[in-house]
């Protein structure tokens, strides 16, 4: 013989009740053995005086100091440029997709 569906609830509800209170049996124990478990984790002085990342602002430029740093990213990308220039060279050019391009013509001119 079955149970109905309303002792089949009554049955769950007893059951969920006895395991929320082994949970919270559990849950004291450790909060017993692990004081700082309570204080939402964080061990001693050396965690809370840390600051949080969402505390921590970044400091901001003055004008004089966006113009050096404006100025030398302008020196530093100008010397990249002629880096790349001079490794470069002649032979380096045409070199990346318009050689691929033309090699695949020449394989389908080729294949004809």
């Amino acid at each position: 013989m079955g149970l109905s569906g309303e002792q089949l609830k009554a049955l769950a509800r007893q059951g969920a009740v006895q395991r929320y209170r082994e949970l919270q049996d559990e849950l004291a124990a450790l909060t017993a053995t692990f004081p700082e478990l309570a204080r939402g984790g964080k061990r001693g002085k050396a965690a809370s005086s840390a600051p949080s990342a969402a505390s921590r602002r970044r400091r901001s430029m003055n004008a004089a100091q966006r113009k050096e740093v404006s100025e030398r990213m302008t020196r530093y990308w100008a010397s990249r440029r002629a880096e790349k220039a001079a490794g470069a060279g002649a032979a380096g050019k045409g070199k990346g997709r318009r050689r691929k391009a033309a090699k695949k013509t020449v394989e389908a001119k080729k294949a004809d």
